[in-house]
């Protein structure tokens, strides 16, 4: 990857890390908003990408390619339920949008996502504005927001369902029936619905450990059960995908580490926030069950998105909650600088040219 396109993506960066850096300067409670903000522009920034220059395999471009289309998509898309989506978009979406267009509608579906994300988490002042950098600046985030589209969707979707259960004292019921609509977005969170229904339940640490590890040992072996020769145990560049998982999944547990070390030194956490940090850590715990699907490594990294995001969000939670402003502004701090690594590493830079 030659370093010209890659230093296509240093001046957004430090556009983005300015105002970053810059919401720092306000009150604790406005930060959240103004992070809110910084997001939605930086959804429509990635929708104003020069995608003549992209791959045409990037997600954003196929999937607009796709709902753009004007004749039957049949053809273009696979079956499963991971497709079920463009089938009742694309009617509508065909007749309206071009690929331009509807490049920057995928973009903009991002918004009410994160909005609410935003409406659950913001009883806990400081945590969005860490979530923010989370998404733009380090790369299980930002690939969440410029690449994976349905699994971004769904790991938001999912974090907010996550956090509005575990603090909903009525009408639980109503939010585990909404847990259902999440495999429409990507079937992998077929695989984390037990995880969620568990959630508040009396023996959920026990639940969510067992029915993960379940879908793990389920998984190794389906090859062997079913005479299977499928593209997700036989990909090309396994090799650099099972190093990829043997790195990650202890850096999830050190970012549990950290988090618990930190909220050690919390005084008086809210029940609400404890509560959200137990439904993480009951869904953080299992992690190394992925080392299963060690034979698959491209579904385990899939996983591994859902596995650092609530991982952040344990963090983040945990910093906020500390109440110490310095350790709040360092936290941001480093996030915007670990930025630097991320936009510029070549395969996701090729993401961000504008």
């Amino acid at each position: 990857m030659d370093f010209e396109i890659q230093a296509h993506a240093l001046l957004p960066h430090l556009a983005f890390s300015a105002g970053y850096l810059g919401i720092l300067l306000f009150a604790r409670a406005r930060r959240d908003w103004l992070a809110l903000v910084l997001l939605v522009v930086f959804c429509v920034v990635l929708g104003l990408r020069d995608i003549q220059t992209m791959s045409r395999a990037a997600d954003p471009i196929l999937y607009a390619f796709i709902l753009s289309y004007s004749s039957d998509v049949s053809s273009l898309i696979g079956g499963g339920i991971d497709y079920v989506l463009f089938s009742l978009l694309h009617p509508i979406t065909g007749s309206i949008f071009d690929l331009r267009s509807c490049f920057m509608f995928l973009h903009l579906l991002y918004i009410p996502a994160l909005y609410l994300l935003f409406r659950r988490l913001r009883e806990y002042p400081g945590v969005f504005y860490l979530m923010a950098g989370w998404m733009i600046f380090v790369n299980s985030g930002l690939l969440l927001l410029a690449n994976f589209f349905r699994q971004g969707l769904c790991v938001l979707i999912f974090l907010a369902m996550l956090v509005g259960i575990s603090v909903a004292r009525e009408g639980k019921s109503r939010h585990r029936l909404s847990i259902f609509s999440l495999p429409l977005l990507h079937a992998s969170a077929i695989a984390l619905l037990p995880n969620l229904l568990a959630l508040g339940r009396r023996r959920y640490l026990l639940i969510s450990s067992a029915s993960f590890l379940a879908f793990c040992t389920a998984a190794h072996f389906a090859p062997y059960l079913l005479g299977s020769s499928s593209d997700y145990f036989s990909s090309d560049g396994a090799d650099l995908m099972r190093v990829q998982l043997e790195i990650k999944i202890p850096t999830v547990y050190a970012m549990l580490l950290i988090g618990y070390l930190i909220g050690g030194r919390t005084a008086g956490a809210a029940d609400g926030a404890a509560r959200i940090q137990r439904s993480a850590v009951g869904l953080l715990l299992p992690t190394a069950g992925l080392l299963l699907l060690i034979d698959a490594p491209v579904i385990g990294l899939r996983f591994l998105y859902f596995s650092y995001a609530v991982a952040f969000l344990y963090v983040a939670m945990a910093v906020s909650l500390h109440k110490r402003e310095t350790l709040f502004k360092l936290s941001a701090l480093a996030i915007c600088i670990f930025g630097f690594v991320t936009w510029t590493y070549p395969t996701v830079a090729v993401l961000l040219i504008w």
